[in-house]
């Protein structure tokens, strides 16, 4: 298939070309399925979201004075992914971008003796009580695994070996907290 430039696929979908449903879903889902996949989706999951998108994608085209100010995968990867953290929020599952919330107050749980924490549940505990700049700079790496360039130049680090250093004193504090919760 030959590529369309994102005006003339947007034009498509405003008279519902059933060709324009097919560009996207052959350039566009396999990016959005691999990140729901990649946070704690089925493909299932990602097909609806996908679906779920297209339907806001299309309010919006359709809206008079709509600009598309950033690419359409862009624009429809945000919309994928909003839908998707709302879903992971509301099903009260992991954002995976804002393991920030999840701190440890006793407001927040009844605490059970008989009740043993996931490992997921023991890491978000653990990440909660580092430094804010740490849990920044574990959630770049790990969850959305951003390039060390990337996050380099984000920072203001100079070169590899001060994002080394970060992360090892990062994941050193993630380490203490755990060693001094199972009395290590």
């Amino acid at each position: 298939m030959q590529t369309i430039s994102d005006n003339a696929l947007l034009n498509m979908l405003r008279s519902e070309d059933n060709a324009s449903f097919e560009v996207l879903y052959q350039y566009y889902f396999p990016t959005i399925a691999t990140y729901i996949i990649n946070n704690y989706g089925q493909n299932e999951d990602a097909e609806d979201i996908f679906q779920e998108a297209i339907i806001v994608l299309l309010q919006k085209v359709r809206q008079p004075g709509f600009l598309l100010t950033a690419s359409l995968k862009t624009y429809l990867f945000s919309i994928a992914r909003n839908l998707w953290l709302k879903y992971l929020r509301d099903n009260k599952l992991m954002p995976v971008e804002d393991v920030s919330v999840y701190s440890c107050t006793t407001e927040d749980f009844s605490i059970e003796l008989h009740q043993e924490k996931s490992k997921d549940e023991k890491v978000q505990s653990w990440i909660s009580r580092i430094t804010g700049h740490c849990q920044r700079i574990l959630k770049a790496i790990f969850f959305y695994r951003e390039p060390v360039e990337v996050l380099m130049k984000r920072m203001g680090w100079k070169n590899r070996h001060t994002a080394a250093n970060q992360q090892y004193k990062c994941i050193q504090q993630v380490k203490k907290i755990k060693a001094k919760e199972e009395g290590i």
